[in-house]
């Protein structure tokens, strides 16, 4: 008993495990060596497989691009994007086209760009083609046999300038596209740059498959403007339409298949203003009035350019008149009434003048009133969306409430800014470097240019035909159709602006070349036209607004650290205290 009761005491005396706390068993190091290096090799096969995939990845993604081309587009005008009316016409191709770009390797930026953007556009054409587009792009480099080919083609070489090791060196280099379709082939000669190519190649395409492109008329008489006068803009035009004269003289109607026919007023050289009172102006003939008219009647669309006011020089200043263009009884008839004024506006051009400094004579800019800058465009029409700005001189507005009266639809097309002057009939005109007060600016948003659509009754109805009574003349017509189908007719209060007397910007042409594709319905070449258009102008400020941002930053920016600086004294003064 003695002897348990010693042994439970030295049980007793022992000191207490405590749960979980058991030693495991100790591994070998071997068999951890073993284990890590399991671990390891497995980190690795997993990274491996992970590099394979993702290779593999790239490896099906690139051969499908290879098949099915695309990438995004977020430039604003969409620049990099095949435009719809591109696709629309390569859609028309009934036979194989083949493209050969005829184009340097390694050349000097900028021309190495031109090649990369050309490829990438023939890529999209071809997509858009349904594989019936299919190029080349062939570098002659110096090979005599290429040269030949493409000089037979059109395609002549020219000197791109190269600096390497600081040294400059003239590089011999072809820069040009041809295109062969159905046996016939037309060559873009010189690429020099990306702007305007996809208009350029799209023209080709079209002439290419257009058994006849389609016609623009140009009303012919004494001192009226011919195709000779718009030169600049039938750059354009030229691509996807015949403009040619078009004489209505001798009784002669105005062919049917003119799409559109274009109206330009007769405009005589500037004068002395006694010569200018003793002379009468230049009018339309009524005979040419007459076959204006019936081409109207027949459901011909017209785009009246009218130069009513007439300038003249005399010794520091010009004296600006209005005048007749005989036209103005047919088209109020119609319900486009144009005003006998003269714009002015606070938002206008600006004109060199000389300025003598000394025995140095320097030319200087200034505001010029008499050249509106039209910003209000109407934006709703889409060949006039991405048009920002248009320069007019010496124009005169519309009255729109007359279209009411004759049951058409009027759209205002070109509008004044809200700072606009009108004076009626005469100006005396002189480029100060001052601009107008105020007070000459009273009227607001007038209409310069304008669309007029609906049905249209003649001006000839009950009135006896005029005749052109020339040597030669066809026998007149003695029958008039009094009423027209529903067409339109633009009217603009100046015809200068799209000629190439006028200096304005390159808008002015796009403008002009949108205005034939809106009234041709191919409103769809405006927008490749527009792609490469200049950015839009800054909207106009208020002079009080000018005022308030300028001197805020001159204020505000020193006021904004004084003010850190007191608020950071203030709370180190009520730290201290």
């Amino acid at each position: 008993m003695a002897e348990e009761l010693e042994n439970k005491d030295e049980l007793s005396g022992e000191e207490p495990i405590e749960e979980g706390t058991a030693e495991e068993p100790e591994v070998p190091e071997d068999d951890r060596l073993s284990k890590r290096k399991k671990k390891t090799e497995s980190r690795r096969q997993q990274a491996i497989i992970r590099v394979l995939l993702v290779a593999g990845i790239l490896i099906v993604i690139n051969i499908i691009a290879v098949q099915v081309f695309f990438r995004w587009d977020l430039t604003p005008n969409k620049i990099y994007t095949l435009s719809d009316a591109s696709k629309s016409i390569v859609s028309r191709l009934d036979d194989k086209l083949v493209v050969k770009a005829y184009f340097t390797d390694n050349l000097p930026s900028p021309y190495n760009n031109n090649r990369r953007y050309l490829q990438e556009l023939l890529d999209d054409y071809r997509s858009a083609s349904n594989k019936k587009i299919s190029y080349e792009i062939i570098s002659p480099s110096d090979e005599a046999q290429l040269e030949t080919e493409a000089q037979k083609y059109g395609i002549q070489p020219v000197q791109v300038q190269n600096v390497s090791n600081d040294r400059a060196e003239a590089l011999k280099a072809y820069m040009g596209v041809v295109l062969l379709y159905g046996g016939k082939q037309e060559v873009i000669p010189f690429i020099g740059s990306t702007e305007n190519l996809e208009y350029d190649i799209t023209g080709v395409i079209n002439r290419l498959i257009q058994p006849e492109l389609k016609k623009i008329g140009v009303l012919s008489g004494p001192n009226m403007p011919g195709v000779d006068k718009i030169s600049k803009v039938n750059q354009y035009l030229s691509k996807f339409y015949n403009v040619t004269n078009v004489d209505a003289s001798k009784n002669a109607p105005i062919p049917a298949d003119i799409r559109t026919l274009l109206v330009f007023t007769p405009k005589a050289p500037q004068q002395q203003s006694q010569m200018m009172q003793q002379q009468a102006p230049d009018v339309i003939p009524e005979n040419l009035k007459f076959a204006v008219d019936q081409y109207i009647m027949n459901g011909g669309k017209v785009i009246f350019l009218l130069s009513k006011v007439n300038v003249s020089s005399q010794q520091q200043f010009q004296i600006a008149q209005v005048v007749g263009t005989g036209l103005e009884d047919m088209l109020e008839s119609y319900g486009a009434k144009i005003n006998n004024t003269i714009i002015t506006d606070k938002e206008c051009a600006f004109v060199s003048v000389p300025v003598q400094q000394g025995p140095i004579q320097m030319y200087t800019q200034i505001p010029f009133p008499y050249y509106p800058k039209i910003v209000n465009i109407n934006k709703e029409i889409p060949s006039f969306a991405g048009i920002g700005q248009v320069f007019l001189g010496f124009s005169s507005d519309l009255d729109l409430s007359v279209a009411g009266t004759k049951g058409l639809k009027v759209l205002p097309l070109l509008t004044t800014s809200p700072k606009t002057g009108s004076n009626p009939e005469f100006a005396i005109v002189q480029a100060s470097g001052k601009m107008l007060p105020d007070s000459m600016f009273k009227f607001k948003d007038l209409s310069v240019g304008a669309i007029f659509e609906g049905k249209y009754h003649s001006f000839y109805k009950g009135k006896q035909v005029p005749l052109d009574t020339a040597q030669g003349s066809n026998p007149p017509s003695t029958i008039v159709k009094e009423e027209s189908p529903d067409t339109k007719i633009i009217v603009i209060g100046n015809g200068d602006f799209a000629q190439d007397d006028f200096r304005g910007p390159d808008e002015n042409l796009l403008f002009f070349a949108n205005i034939i594709d809106y009234m041709t319905d191919d409103a769809g070449l405006s927008m490749i036209r527009m792609k490469d258009a200049n950015p839009k102008p800054l909207e106009s400020v208020e002079d009080s607004t000018k005022a308030i941002v300028k001197y805020g930053m001159l204020v505000g920016p020193p006021l904004l650290v004084l003010l850190y600086g007191m608020m950071r004294w203030r709370k180190k003064k009520a730290a201290r205290s």
